[in-house]
């Protein structure tokens, strides 16, 4: 199989990165190096993956900084050329499920803990303006409690093993 064929067998992964990465708030490029990683059975460097790609090294390095600090990608450092005098830095995907479990785990929680500050905040405001912001008040209530469950399914989610997670869950299930 040749490199355009196997791009081309890529691209519903590339296409399924580059929206979620829109989802959350991050660049095209983010989405499609993510993407591009996704398959490779050896880490890629920055060179390798701005051929790929057609961003610029500075873009790559960038956005691969960013998918390593959100622990989506990890940066594998080794010896270069025949003498090894230089190091490169190559890129690989995060596989660990339990890693890649607290990476989705943090993005959730932050959401849920944004919204729910917010709604204390509006909640304090409501208490100023009572007479007028009741009819607000239930449907802050309703909205509130919603995301504290949420945010408590999260932390008991966070408390085990993925595979015990499943295994808990299927139990009960029966």
């Amino acid at each position: 199989m040749n490199k355009g064929e196997i791009e081309e067998l890529k691209k519903p992964i590339i296409e399924a990165c580059i929206k979620s990465a829109k989802k959350i708030g991050w660049s095209d490029a983010m989405g499609i190096l993510r993407g591009t990683l996704f398959l490779e059975s050896e880490p890629l460097s920055l060179d390798t993956l701005a051929e790929r790609t057609g961003y610029s090294k500075t873009t790559v390095r960038t956005n691969m900084n960013y998918l390593e600090n959100y622990g989506m990608a990890v940066r594998v450092v080794g010896p270069v050329g025949k003498q090894h005098r230089y190091k490169q830095h190559r890129y690989v995907l995060e596989t660990d499920p339990e890693a890649l479990m607290r990476v989705i785990l943090s993005a959730a929680k932050e959401d849920v803990h944004s919204v729910l500050q917010a709604l204390n905040q509006i909640e304090k405001n409501i208490e100023e303006h009572k007479a007028e912001a009741e009819h607000m008040s239930a449907i802050i209530s309703k909205t509130k409690q919603f995301y504290e469950e949420m945010n408590k399914i999260l932390d008991l989610m966070n408390k085990y093993p993925l595979k015990e997670l499943i295994e808990r869950l299927d139990r009960n299930e029966k």
